[in-house]
């Protein structure tokens, strides 16, 4: 019997679940296409650095997922509040008519098991076929090609998708057995007809904290502005709480300001069904104001994820051509450690340990760095320049960097490598290699303006008023935020800081034979017993730079689209079940609207009005935060690249069209057809 029922009514009140249904499938699908990935490294033509970074992928997805499964969790609880709410009038009936709470619970307890494992049987359905997808783009992401495609099944993505989700459903079923054991019966027959409670009833106060929550909300931006996001401190944890506080008394009195402002007006007030509509919308927000800040800062982070989490990928892999000139580069330091011995020549002492460097290389150069006491902070850069990318602090700490220096011999060694001209200094001349955008403006200003510089108290005036763009070694993005370029006869009196082996490979050599051999005649043992002096710190491959930027573009991006994806849905599914709940308690009040002689056209507009307000104004704040925190994020990674902003904006209102912008529709479509079915 309880069967029956409960089964009869999911088919009967299919449409009120529709929203509930999809948003559970869509879940589910993402949560088994993510973590699947895993088995697509069979399809996959991967190397052994590639093959780690799709290990750090799967990885990363399983703890994120964890998080994902608590906010979905949250999601449902919530969504079921408002599925009891919206059906409290035809529970009250079943009480009425001598029904037991504890029966009514298991009626409940079965829909919810049916809507649970229907949600979860085709969102593993749509997820299989859409992780083959997935598979296709992860071969692009890492830029490889597919041995053969077939058709892959993820077992350990299946089983996580049963038992994260069977824990959800599980724990909503108990919340639900709870909810129904504390209903009353006069509040189930009535709750249809009360007034949501205002939290604040003066609207005086509602003014006067909207206007704490401007204050907090300029602070938290002020103070986020100045201190950026690499250093966590007292300013930092400042902006964050004031951010949150300031957020959460936005809502609490933003309908109440927004009552006590278009009543000022009172053309616009008594315009229409507006006088309807503000109430609505004072009412709700007024007692909803923590789901809605919460749903803001979710927006916050679906925005913050889409907009820099793609475009940082760009960023992290941009620029990898132009900083890997030569195909290895090896790098000796002594900056950090001043009892090393000079090695002088590396090529040299490689050949000394029985390495023949000849047999792989066609070409290579040796290239040392030096330092002074010149800084950057002596070049006199032009602050406006650099302040467009960096903030007050950022450039106070690069001038306090000694700039490192080059001979002129070194320099065109480094470009004869990669066929690009040479250049000539007279012994009183300078040049300056650099390939930071951000900061060629700056320099080259510097080079036109004044053009001087003191090394070791002799004069030197710039051969050029332009800044050149050699990459001086291979690394993993364009870093060099000014080189010094001086004739030889200067670096007699400076000090050695790095030495460099940039070499190119001969046609067809075979790097990791080349590697090997490092690796076995350099080994820790035979470095750490002293036996031999390794005679590079590092060496970076071009080979090596290509598979891990693709790796790590794949990593960055897949989990922005996947936090993103899965916050956007749940705040839009939350204001969608909230306004249709809304609906379905108002559907006599907006009868009674009618009777009083207001056209349907006119009450349709009403409530697509208030719908819109409903889902526009936790987005617009988010926008807001959004903004600034954007721009904040852009100056973090300025020294890697240039952020495309607009590009990864319009992505991510496409995204926000499509969900957000659906998930409006469908629910203002949906309230429409239950009010007049209602009235009908």
């Amino acid at each position: 019997m309880f069967f029956k029922l409960a089964l009869k009514n999911v088919t009967k009140s299919i449409r009120d679940y529709t929203i509930y249904f999809l948003t559970m499938t869509f879940g589910v699908c993402l949560f088994y296409m993510f973590n699947s990935i895993d088995s697509q490294k069979a399809m996959l033509n991967i190397s052994a650095v590639q093959n780690k970074s799709m290990e750090m992928l799967t990885q990363s997805i399983g703890y994120v997922s964890i998080f994902i499964s608590v906010i979905l969790g949250f999601l449902i609880v919530y969504a079921n509040r408002f599925l009891i709410r919206r059906r409290k009038k035809e529970l009250g009936i079943y009480m009425t008519l001598g029904m037991e709470k504890g029966k009514i619970s298991r009626i409940v307890v079965l829909e919810t098991f049916f809507i649970g494992v229907f949600a979860l049987a085709m969102g593993l359905v749509v997820g299989i076929f859409a992780s083959q997808w997935l598979s296709v783009v992860t071969a692009k992401m890492f830029e490889v090609s597919m041995k053969a495609f077939q058709f892959t099944f993820s077992f350990n993505a299946f089983y996580k998708t049963l038992l994260y989700f069977g824990i959800i459903f599980l724990i909503v079923m108990i919340f639900n057995t709870i909810s129904i054991s504390k209903l009353k019966l006069i509040d189930l027959l009535t709750d249809g007809k009360k007034n949501e409670k205002l939290k604040i009833k003066r609207l005086w106060i509602s003014v006067v904290l909207f206007l704490v929550s401007v204050v907090c909300l300029g602070a938290a931006y002020y103070f986020i502005n100045k201190n950026g996001m690499l250093e966590v401190n007292g300013m930092f944890t400042a902006s964050i709480v004031l951010g949150c506080v300031g957020t959460l008394l936005f809502f609490l009195s933003l309908s109440g300001f927004l009552l006590r402002v278009v009543q000022a007006n009172k053309r616009l007030y008594y315009k229409n069904m507006n006088m309807f509509i503000l109430r609505q919308i004072n009412s709700k927000i007024n007692t909803t104001f923590v789901s809605m800040s919460v749903i803001c800062i979710m927006l916050l982070v679906t925005i913050g994820t889409l907009s820099t989490g793609m475009g940082l990928a760009d960023v992290l892999t941009k620029g990898v051509k132009e900083s890997t000139p030569y195909d290895l580069t090896f790098s000796y330091e002594y900056q950090r450690d001043n009892t090393k011995t000079p090695i002088n020549d590396i090529a040299k002492k490689m050949e000394d340990d029985k390495i023949d460097l000849g047999r792989y290389a066609r070409e290579y150069a040796q290239l040392n760095y030096y330092s002074s006491d010149l800084k950057y902070g002596d070049f006199h850069f032009d602050d406006s320049l650099l302040r467009q990318y960096f903030g007050y602090d950022q450039i106070k700490l690069v001038n306090k960097y000694p700039m490192p220096i080059i001979s002129l011999t070194d320099y065109n060694r480094a470009a004869k490598m990669q066929g690009k001209p040479e250049i000539s200094l007279k012994d009183d001349e300078f040049a300056v290699n650099c390939t930071l955008y951000q900061f060629q403006p700056a320099i080259e200003s510097f080079l036109k303006n004044s053009g001087k510089i003191v090394l070791n108290g002799k004069q030197l005036t710039t051969a050029g008023k332009t800044a050149y763009r050699t990459a001086l070694q291979t690394s993993m993005s364009q870093t060099d935020s000014g080189t010094l370029i001086v004739p030889d006869a200067m670096i007699n009196s400076l000090s050695l800081q790095t030495e460099v082996l940039n070499v190119n490979y001969k046609v067809g050599v075979n790097e990791q034979e080349l590697l090997q051999k490092l690796e076995t005649v350099y080994s820790e043992d035979a470095v750490e017993s002293g036996k031999i002096v390794r005679p590079y710190d590092m060496e970076l491959s071009r080979a090596l730079i290509f598979e891990q930027g693709a790796g790590l573009k794949t990593v960055v991006s897949y989990l922005a689209i996947y936090i993103g994806l899965v916050f956007l849905i749940t705040s839009a599914a939350v204001l969608a079940l909230q306004q249709l709940s809304e609906a379905s308690d108002n559907a006599e009040r907006y009868g009674l609207l009618q009777k009083l002689g207001a056209e349907e056209s006119m009450v349709n507009r009403a409530l697509f009005s208030q719908i819109a307000i409903y889902f526009f104004i936790p987005l617009s704040l988010a926008i807001v935060h959004s903004y600034v925190g954007i721009r904040v994020a852009n100056n973090v990674v300025q020294m890697l690249g240039h952020l495309d902003i607009m590009g990864n904006t319009l992505f991510t209102a496409m995204i926000f069209l499509v969900i957000y912008g659906g998930y409006f529709l469908a629910t203002y479509f949906g309230s429409r057809s239950m009010i007049h079915q209602r009235q009908n």
